[in-house]
């Protein structure tokens, strides 16, 4: 993302109903104060493989910022899902919904 790090990213496989299969990477950029005097601060975040946009997600500070562009992955994610009938690899299983991808915990059997 640009000229901001990525503090946190997933990376999966979207599966289409014909089977076909593309990487998906969410990524979450470190935000950083709105260069707006009057602005707040900014948090980037991005749905590498289903979308070119990077979001610049406003809260009053870094946490909000980071939690709202955190739940715009979410949406995202879902959305897109809906739309193109898409089902999600991740941590070893498959068949996932943009929810599971989201909430799953990947500790099984440990």
């Amino acid at each position: 993302m640009k000229n901001n790090p990525v503090i946190a990213s997933r990376r999966l496989e979207a599966v289409t109903r014909e089977g076909e299969t593309f990487p998906v990477t969410l990524q979450l950029g470190a935000p950083y104060p709105d260069p707006d005097p009057a602005g707040d601060w900014i948090c980037p975040c991005r749905l590498e493989g289903l979308s070119e946009t990077t979001y610049e997600i406003h809260g009053v500070d870094g946490i909000q910022a980071l939690a709202l562009a955190a739940e715009v992955l979410g949406s995202g994610l879902t959305e897109a899902a809906q739309e193109r009938g898409l089902t999600f690899t991740w941590g070893g299983e498959s068949g996932l919904t943009a929810a599971e991808v989201l909430l799953h915990s990947n500790t099984a059997g440990r």
